[in-house]
């Protein structure tokens, strides 16, 4: 039985929001709801309450939380983790009240993004709570985001190829909507493994050696399909295999590993930039050793940590011949603008390679 009166709603953020109403309604037995789909109006809307020079993804989620306030949304979820993200419930919750919302906001980790965190947190808004339960569903949803990324990263290598378009979309899709009633990890687990099976049968036609494209980035703008233009589909419908390394799996990673990345970033950086700039620093390298074609390095405006990466990643661009391009996102990026320079990257890696042969 849901809690009368408590609709939540987590930030949109690609198709993770599963993965925040799973842990919510069985862990606080709230209702949920999906934010409105993002559009050019959530995004201004929530530049019209933000400060004026704070980052993009500060804009989006507010603007989300508006929206879905307006359909009656009265709890909203923010994971409290990462650089300014870490204080975005604090302000963003005075600005809600400030514009007539009476709402409750939920920071999942406030600050120290571990499992006993998160169990203390929602613990303390339901006392009925088990430790048995909780740990039941952090497994199931651990489960489910292992293989959502895995298989969204087997699609995006190889939906250019696939024969019949749009088959891996529908396979996804249905993943999606039966992953989330399973009951425990191993339930979990057996759902994606039949769908890995039927997603890897999908008949393709991929030559030997497509261009290959990188997308590194902050996580937001590279998970979230609206904040980066639709980039992954566009890039798809033109023949590009897409090797992407920002996910929540390897975020949850990069949290606790900065001194890994360091040592794998070639010596391009010696100390924590912060956020997850250094695991796109160390990816870059790994992909420029790779012989990739070009990399795509993805951030919102005012990113502070993605902005200091960039500098190092012009250095490995330089030091190992692969182009880059800087995309940065706000509330005047157009979809047209965007498209027209990956077509001109696209242009400019052919003919790189017709040099080279």
């Amino acid at each position: 039985m849901s809690v009368t009166g408590k609709l939540a709603c987590a930030p949109q953020i690609g198709d993770y929001h599963i993965i925040a109403d799973m842990l919510i309604e069985r862990c606080l037995n709230y209702k949920t709801m999906r934010c409105p789909p993002m559009t050019k109006r959530t995004l201004e809307i929530g530049a019209r309450h933000s400060p004026d020079m704070i980052c993009t993804p500060f804009k989006t989620t507010l603007g989300n939380f508006i929206e879905a306030a307006e359909q009656g949304a009265n709890v909203f979820i923010m994971p409290g983790v990462g650089c300014r993200l870490g204080f975005y419930d604090i302000l963003q919750k005075q600005i809600l009240d400030d514009l007539g919302y009476e709402c409750e906001m939920i920071a999942l980790f406030e600050y120290i993004p571990t499992v006993k965190r998160l169990y203390t947190s929602l613990s303390a808004i339901n006392p009925d709570l088990t430790k048995e339960d909780f740990d039941t569903v952090f497994a199931t949803i651990a489960r489910i985001t292992l293989d959502m990324d895995k298989l969204a990263d087997f699609i995006r290598r190889n939906r250019a190829f696939e024969i019949n378009k749009g088959e891996y979309e529908k396979y996804y899709r249905a993943y999606l909507d039966e992953v989330t009633s399973a009951e425990n990890a191993a339930a979990a687990e057996s759902i994606g493994a039949a769908y890995k099976e039927k997603i890897e049968s999908v008949a393709i036609n991929k030559p030997n050696n497509p261009i290959r494209i990188g997308m590194i980035g902050e996580i937001a703008a590279v998970v979230e399909p609206f904040m980066n233009c639709y980039m992954e589909k566009w890039l798809s419908n033109h023949g590009v295999e897409i090797i992407r390394v920002g996910d929540l799996s390897t975020m949850a990673v990069a949290i606790f590993t900065v001194d890994e990345q360091v040592k794998n970033s070639g010596g391009y950086v010696d100390y924590n930039i912060g956020s997850t700039a250094n695991d796109a620093i160390a990816n870059a390298y790994k992909m420029a050793q790779s012989g990739i074609d070009g990399i795509i390095h993805i951030k919102p405006s005012s990113c502070s940590p993605e902005i200091t990466a960039m500098s190092i990643l012009q250095n490995i661009s330089r030091d190992h011949d692969v182009p880059f391009m800087y995309m940065t996102y706000d509330t005047e990026t157009s979809e047209a603008g965007v498209h027209t320079r990956l077509e001109a990257f696209i242009d400019m890696i052919t003919m790189k390679r017709g040099l080279q042969i």
